[in-house]
């Protein structure tokens, strides 16, 4: 974090950023520079990388499938979806849109497609459910594009900023309003840990020791579309956050809930605070889209992931 606000264009010392961050520095370009241009990107990178890590640990919890994600289950790309529609619906009548307008679209988005995706999965079928959210993207993705041969060059250009992942609104009032609500959201799944306990022994153990199976997958996966919805409105479509960041955690701590929920969470966060320095520093003066810093980043272990249960699952049939 430190690195990320000191880092870039106007070189700083951690020892001028320190003092900038507790209010003791009266160098007015280093007090600019952190507090309004670089520390707003670092809370939008903390906002997404958390919610989206949190996301995909409860979605991997609910489909018992270690590459489920809020990006693969298609969730992602209707919150996109969404969000694309809504741009061109205020550009066809001549208004704009505002954030808290952009933030319920996004939801709207959310939710059909993980309504869908729970259609596809009424069998409870990791691989079925897996290939159902690929599908379900790429059918998403072709709407959008659809939606974008439709835009404007200006709308165009901003459909182009969200898709590719990028931290479009660095205003801090937005930024401290998902803040707070990534928070709250946060700490209600921590208070679904005996839930997640439960579910990770499978619906017939979590029934036997008194787990409402049906309500808790209810619960979790409000929070996993709320989580989502947070990270989608701050930083567009990035995707893979949610898939690595567990993973990653349950290499330390296993499946104890308790410690792996903080630290996903945790994880989540580094991998974007990561993508973000990589992206506003790799090129010099030009930044890069953040979400493509994280595709690239995160593609090798989702393909090493991949391969892993393929074989795990081969191992299991046999």
């Amino acid at each position: 974090m430190i690195a990320v606000l000191s880092v870039g264009d106007i070189s700083l010392s951690p020892a001028t950023t320190i003092r900038v961050l507790l209010g003791q520095s009266s160098d007015f370009q280093a007090n600019f520079v952190i507090w309004q241009l670089r520390f707003p990107r670092l809370l939008a990178a903390l906002i997404t990388g958390s919610t989206l890590a949190l996301a995909g640990l409860l979605l991997q919890t609910l489909t018992q499938n270690a590459l489920a994600d809020s990006s693969i289950l298609g969730i992602n790309a209707g919150a996109s979806l969404g969000a694309v529609t809504l741009m061109v619906v205020a550009g066809m009548i001549g208004t704009h849109y505002t954030s808290g307008q952009l933030s319920l679209a996004v939801l709207v988005g959310a939710l059909v497609s993980c309504t869908l995706v729970m259609l596809v999965n009424r069998q409870q079928n990791a691989i079925r459910i897996l290939l159902g959210g690929v599908a379900l993207t790429a059918v998403m993705n072709g709407f959008i594009l659809l939606i974008e041969l439709q835009l404007n060059q200006f709308d165009f250009s901003q459909a182009l900023i969200w898709l590719s992942g990028s931290f479009w609104n660095t205003n801090l009032t937005f930024l401290t309003w998902h803040f707070w609500l990534a928070v709250g959201l946060g700490l209600a799944t921590g208070l679904t840990i005996p839930l997640l306990t439960g579910l990770t022994l499978g619906p017939g153990m979590a029934e036997g020791i008194g787990v409402n199976v049906k309500m808790a997958q209810r619960v979790l996966m409000a929070l996993a579309i709320g989580l989502t919805t947070i990270a989608v409105s701050v930083g567009g479509a990035i995707s893979f956050v949610g898939l690595m960041a567990p993973n990653i955690a349950k290499r330390f701590v296993g499946l104890r809930m308790r410690w792996l929920v903080p630290l996903s969470w945790i994880m989540g966060m580094l991998i974007m605070v990561i993508a973000e320095f990589i992206a506003t520093n790799v090129l010099g003066k030009m930044s890069l889209p953040v979400g493509l810093v994280v595709a690239m980043i995160t593609m090798p272990y989702f393909i090493f992931q991949l391969f892993s249960q393929r074989t795990t699952l081969n191992r299991g049939t046999h």
